[in-house]
Order: structure tokens, then sequence, then C-alpha cells
């Protein structure tokens, strides 16, 4: 007989994806929701342990593993492509059981799968099959037969309704899309495989035209035992001559049998895929049948996936030196935001969540939309600072002001809304008194530069910032690059670096009296700057310099806007010659947020107004 030229690689569907097995080396190939293939790899103990080199033994021992095996690949598939539980979130009874058992809930699953799949095939071909014996035997006369014959024909009977379940199962189970798929993914590890024992290039074109048909998958398997379950337990009730009195006992002694059908069955199997001649051929035959049922024509893109399986393979085996491979598996965006509620307040969850997948409107949160799991454990640790006081704009890098994202940490003060105020009030007084020509703004205290760089970005104006602190201007220089606004940045106290006249003059100083500095909210005093905080005894130290300075800067007709903190308003204001504005915010009640100065214009000297001759 001729030996055929089979390769050591097998392989496995899952859930959009193929699993490939050789010697020494496993891999699952699996494309992911984003359409890319994603692959894990491992590597597998070269010597075996000693029941799975013992024949018949290591049958029993290969079913046990390739059921268990098999349950956790899906899994992980099930993981990667985002499809049912495993990809969300972490149970109250995953938890229950690290803590108390330190068991772990996915190994656990896998081997209650494992049970569970053992179950049902017991239900289906042991259980169901005998009771339909029994029931057709009983409105027969088998009394003119003898016993062998009887319990021969007996157990062909229970073989041919195991067979019949399983053709009504395959047949039902093929009409869904899932399975369906997967038995296309089914197809496309067949054809790759035969590509390759065909000795040629593993290319989509050339796996494409190769069969989906192959002597050692598991559906032969699967007839295989049918047909050695017949002659095994024909051969064993025949040798008792027994006929079990009691249904219940058939169904247990058949059951008792499993492992040697299963044991000689893998042997069969094992040998039949050595040899190719008519004797083979015939024993094939049903099994290869079979796979026109669960095998299917895979799409190119399937192709793709079974190749980089089939190849990880060999690249591993080939290799020893070759790193392995683990998946990124996906997070339901909903079941994230829902764990991240449980430590900070479920707006701060979405913005977190908001952050990661680069949605910009709360309107564009999707529940059901999938982050890699990278992403979201970082998107939990993130909420575990914020639990801890941490402010989330320093923990996401980045702040919102006046429809603009900017960078920030914790070098500079936070951007808040209630600026908004006083940028809207700067970008209003230079498209009012300002047209006709480029208008000179400057900004005391910038931060983060983020007031600067708005209204630089508003109104096109020339706009010049200072600040005491390095830190702080390598943050805001960043953030004009960031957004492309020419600003020119001058490290130096309040006027201090500051040249010419200034058609605008803005600032946001520090406005906390010191004593109420331990008073602030623990995110505030330990992470922000207290530069930016402490005003001195009363606040208002900043609003004295700055009115003993400002005229010397500030055009005639031009504005001074000073954004002052609770209460401070009519003190400020106080402190300045010129007309005076206090702006308010939208709160009901409205807070005073912005004191505004106005420079009046010197009045006209004589003959100022004749035309000169």
């Amino acid at each position: 007989m001729a030996r055929k030229n089979c390769s050591e690689i097998g392989g496995q569907a899952v859930i959009e994806g193929v699993m490939m097995r050789g010697k020494t080396a496993e891999a699952v190939a699996v494309r992911d929701p984003y359409g890319n293939i994603q692959t894990e790899s491992r590597r597998l103990p070269e010597k075996k342990p000693l029941v799975a080199r013992i024949p018949v033994v290591r049958g029993i021992y290969s079913l046990v593993m390739s059921l268990i095996d098999g349950n956790r690949i899906l899994m992980r598939s099930a993981e990667v492509y985002g499809d049912e539980a495993e990809a969300e979130a972490e149970s109250k009874f995953d938890k229950f059981l690290v803590k108390h058992f330190k068991i772990d809930s996915v190994k656990l699953a896998t081997y209650v799968g494992a049970v569970l799949g053992i179950l049902l095939a017991v239900a289906l071909f042991i259980i169901l099959p005998t009771y339909v014996k029994k029931g057709i035997f009983a409105l027969l006369d088998t009394s003119g037969i003898s016993l062998y014959w009887t319990i021969l024909l007996e157990n062909l009977t229970v073989g041919v309704v195991k067979i019949a379940v399983l053709l009504i199962y395959l047949l039902a189970v093929s009409r869904m899309k899932e399975i369906k798929r997967l038995f296309m993914y089914h197809g496309a590890e067949h054809k790759t495989i035969a590509c390759f024992e065909a000795g040629e290039p593993l290319t989509v074109e050339n796996v494409r035209k190769h069969t989906r048909i192959h002597d050692r998958c598991g559906t032969n398997f699967i007839f295989i035992v049918m047909i050695v379950s017949i002659v095994v337990n024909a051969v064993f009730f025949a040798l008792l001559g027994w006929q079990p009195s009691r249904t219940i006992y058939e169904v247990l002694a058949r059951i008792a049998m499993l492992p040697v059908i299963a044991g000689v069955s893998y042997e069969v199997l094992k040998g039949l895929a050595k040899f190719d001649n008519i004797f083979a051929r015939v024993l094939k035959a049903p099994g290869r049948g079979l796979q026109k049922i669960t095998t299917a024509e895979p799409d190119d893109s399937m192709i793709e996936v079974a190749i980089t399986a089939f190849e990880t393979v060999r690249k591993l085996e080939a290799d020893k030196d070759a790193p392995t491979t683990a998946f990124v598996t996906f997070v339901k965006c909903g079941e994230l935001i829902k764990k991240l509620s449980e430590k900070i307040p479920k707006t701060e969850a979405e913005l977190i969540v908001m952050h990661f997948m680069g949605w910009d409107k709360f309107s564009d949160i999707d529940p059901k939309a999938l982050m890699p799991e990278p992403e979201a454990e970082k998107a939990e640790r993130i909420a575990e600072a914020r639990q801890k006081g941490e402010p989330l704009q320093y923990l996401l890098g980045k702040a919102p002001f006046y429809g603009y994202d900017f960078d920030v940490d914790e070098r500079v003060l936070i951007p808040r809304f209630d600026t908004e105020i006083l940028a809207e009030a700067a970008v209003k007084f230079i498209r009012e008194n300002c047209s006709g020509k480029r208008a000179r703004v400057l900004e005391l205290c910038t931060g983060s530069g983020a007031l600067a760089i708005v209204i630089a970005k508003e109104t096109g104006a020339e706009v010049a910032a200072t600040d005491v602190s390095a830190d702080a201007l390598e943050v805001a220089r960043a953030n004009a690059l960031k957004h492309g606004a020419e600003i020119t940045f001058l490290e130096g106290d309040l006027f201090a670096e500051a040249e010419g006249i200034f058609d605008l003059i803005v600032v946001n100083p520090p406005y906390i009296p010191t004593a109420e500095l331990p008073t602030l909210a623990s995110e505030v005093k330990d992470h922000e700057p207290l530069l930016a905080l402490d005003g001195g005894e009363d606040g208002l130290d900043f609003y004295r310099r700055i009115a003993a300075a400002y005229d010397g800067y500030l055009a005639e007709g031009g504005a001074l806007m000073l954004e002052v903190g609770a209460g401070q308003a009519e003190a400020v204001k106080a402190m300045f010659v010129g007309e005076a504005e206090v702006l308010y915010d939208y709160n009901t009640p409205p807070v005073a947020r912005v004191v505004k100065i106005t420079k009046a214009k010197k009045a006209l000297t004589d003959g100022a107004n004749e035309r000169p001759v």
C-alpha cells in the first residue's frame, strides 16, 4: 500500500477564524470586527504524556483534550470577534470565584463546556437511539430469531438511528447563518492543508482551487465512531449473551463502552489517514460525504485567515526562537461604561470611553461598539486614579475649552467652563471694535494658552501671552502648535516682558485667598499648580498689581478684561479708573465672572479738527 504525503498540521474552524495545530505549535487566526487578522499562538510540549502514546488509550485522551481545547479556542475566538458574553465585563460571579476559590471563570467555563458537550452527545447518540430501538423492537416479534441475531439487529438499529440523528442535526444547524460561516472556515482550513500537501505555495489563488474534503477531518472520526460503536457494542452484548431487562441498564452499559469505542476509532482513523487504497477509500467514503455538509466553499478573506494560521504554525516549528503572539480582544463600550460607573460618576465614565473611542459628543456613544482590551484596561486604570481624586482632564491629558481640545497636565491650570465667559467677551469686543485692522491682544498668566489661542483662532488677532512659569509656557507652545495658532509667548511676571500698546488685555489671574487653599477639593489643591491659584491674603494681590501697571499698555478705547472669583467683582471694579462693566455667567441666579474696564479716549485739543493747509 502506498503511503500518502500528508501534513502533520491539522485544524479546526472557530468563530470567524481557523485554528491550526502541528506537533509542537498551535495558532489561531481570527478576523476581528475591524477586518484585521489577529493571531494567537503557543508552543506545545514536544514530549507527549504517557497516556498520549499508548495505543487506544491515546484516543480517549485525545478526545477529552480535543473537547477541552476546542471549547477554549472557540471562547477565545469569540472574545476577539466581540461575540457573546466572553467579551463583556467581568461579572460578580467571576469575582466571587476568583476571590474565594482562586478559580478562573474562563477556565471553569471551558471545562463545563466540555462536560456539557459530552452530555449532549450522550443524550443524542446513546440515550435517544437506545430508547428509539426499544420502542421499535417492542412492536416486533423476534421470537423466531436467535439471541445473537437479535442482539446484532438491535445494535444495527441503534447505529442507523444514530446516523439519522447526526444527519438531521447537521442539516438543521447548517442552515443557521453563524454555523454556515463556521462551515465555510472549516472548508478554508481543509483547502489550505490540501494545497500544502500538494506541494503548492500557499496563496489565495492556489488554495481556492483545492478540495474542501480531507481524510483527517473530525467529521470522518464521528462517522467511524458510529461504525465502531455498532461493532464493539454488538460484540460486547453478544459475547455476554445479554439483553438488559431495563433500558437504563443498557444505556449505562453503552456509556461505559464509550472510552473503548473512542480509543479504537482513533486508531482506525489514524491508520486510514496513512493509506490510499480501495479498502481505505470505502471506509472513508461516508465521512467524506458528511464533509459536504460540515464544510462549505469559503470566500477569499476566509482563505487568508486559514493561510495565516497555517503559516504561523510552520514558522514556529521551523524556528524555535520565533515569538508567540496573543490576541487583542475587545470589550463592549456599554459594559465598560457600566463597570467604570461603579467607581466614578457615569458622565465621567462616558467621557473616558469617548476619549479612547475618539467620539466627540455624548450622542456618539454606541453601547455595542467594541474597544480593544488594552485600551479598556487603560480606561479602568484612569477610572481608578480618578476615584482617588486625580483630575480627569490630567488623566486624559486634555481639556475642552470653547470648542477646542487643549493638552493639559499638572504644569498648568485646567481651563474652566467659567473662563469661556471671558473668551466670549474678548472675541465679541475685537469683532465689534477692531474691524478694519488687526487687533493686538495681550494675555497675562496664560497657563495652557487656551484663552490666547481661542482669541487668535476666532479673530485673527496678533496675540502675545505671558506667564512666569517656563513649564506652563512649554505646554502653551505645544497647544499653539497643535491648533496652528501664531502666538508670541513671553516668560515673565505679568507685564515684565510685554512691549507696545494693545487693543485688548485679558487675564485670568490667581484669585483664591491663601487661607482658603487648604479647603479646596483635593483634586484641585493636591494636583493643580498652586502658583496659578494663590491670590494672596484676600485673593486680590494680582488685581492690584495689574491696576498699577495696565494703563501704560492699553490703547485708548481699548479694554482690560479680568476674570474674578465669586464675590470679588465689586472690589476689583473699584481698583480701576474708566468705564467699568461686570459680565455674568449663565447660572441661575447669574454669578459675576468678568470685570471689563474700557479706557477712555482723550479729548481732542483745540484746532484738532481743522484740516491742514
